[in-house]
């Protein structure tokens, strides 16, 4: 690690009401397109509909190059009650407020530590608009919070937990989801 303490930032994390935080080394992630493949077949319904998805966000290649750059990480977990797996209003909202808490830890950290980049992955595809104007032709007009999820990137999130000795977390009347925060000291590019 570097000047700065990660464990201070895991204990901001899990004190704003994360689940569990835990570091580990952006270098470790393992890729994989198959995730990418769940993209391309529409799973969730929005592949090229926003510019945090595919084929928009880029090739996993250009993502993992990115990515890369980054020499530290914390992956976190937020866990909020649904009324069953078929609560889709309940897994949209607890999605929306985990990436909220998101948006604001990496805000938080942001002010803290002035001289570090971050590079924050959430839960599911970007919902801040209505309508991305990437259906439009357009550049995002929110590019400082909207953030894409780790499986666009090409990351697989059960190799990462697993080597953090850590587990999905869920249960009937709970749901949990996943985000990355990625760190580099702004002066290594």
């Amino acid at each position: 690690m570097d000047s700065v303490n990660y464990e201070n930032i895991i204990e901001d994390i899990l004190n704003e009401g994360a689940a569990y935080a835990k570091y580990f080394k952006p270098k470790n992630l393992v890729f994989s397109n198959k995730f990418r493949k769940y993209c391309e077949d529409n799973l969730c319904g929005h592949y090229g509909s926003n510019w945090m998805c595919p084929p928009a966000i880029g090739s996993i290649e250009e993502l993992k190059r990115k990515i890369m750059k980054f020499e530290n990480g914390i992956v976190f977990q937020t866990l909020n009650k649904i009324d069953g797996i078929s609560d889709k209003e309940g897994l949209a909202k607890a999605r929306d407020l985990h990436n909220d808490f998101l948006r604001n830890i990496t805000k938080f950290i942001k002010e803290k530590y002035v001289d570090m980049d971050t590079f924050p992955m959430g839960a599911g595809q970007c919902e801040i608009c209505n309508k991305c104007a990437y259906l439009h032709g357009e550049k995002c007009i929110h590019p400082e919070i909207a953030v894409p999820s780790a499986e666009a990137c090409g990351i697989d999130l059960g190799e990462l937990l697993k080597s953090c000795g850590l587990k999905f977390s869920y249960s009937e009347d709970s749901i949990a989801y996943i985000s990355l925060l990625l760190f580099k000291n702004k002066t290594r590019g």
